[in-house]
């Protein structure tokens, strides 16, 4: 992740929705949940944990992050979103953001999701590029 081109509007693994105050957010490619986002930090030092950030990085971070939900939330209405900031493979601070859903449209109804549901597989390209337009609208004029 460090060595992510930040000016690309396409890192490979993900469609840049928004340059933020503190992070980039991508939709990603990998995985079968639709929706599925990664928001990284792409400040200067680099971190690797939330707690490593000053007060103000860490509210724009969190800024970020609540920008990023907020489309998520209002495109693909889920049931619920979740939150993960882990950074055990990549020590490098970013988190995962999944839309949730209702029954048997969901991966895990009811559960944690499986790592292999958002590692394994990849989304439809033609579906996640119109996904990536609707998301880069709703995030400039949030």
């Amino acid at each position: 992740m460090c060595a992510n081109d930040y000016a690309a509007d396409d890192i490979g693994w993900g469609l840049l929705l928004r340059r933020g105050e503190a992070a980039n957010a991508y939709l990603w490619r990998s995985g079968r949940l639709r929706g599925y986002c990664v928001l990284i930090h792409r400040g200067a030092p680099h971190v690797a944990e939330p707690t490593d950030l000053s007060e103000a990085d860490a509210a724009a971070y969190w800024r970020d992050t609540l920008a990023l939900g907020r489309a998520l939330t209002a495109f693909y209405e889920p049931v619920k979103l979740n939150f993960s900031t882990l950074g055990n493979v990549v020590p490098h601070l970013h988190s995962h953001i999944c839309p949730r859903y209702a029954g048997d449209t969901d991966p895990a109804p009811g559960g944690p999701l499986p790592w292999d549901v958002l590692d394994n597989g990849r989304q439809d390209e033609a579906q996640l590029q119109a996904d990536a337009a609707a998301l880069r609208t709703l995030m400039e004029h949030a």
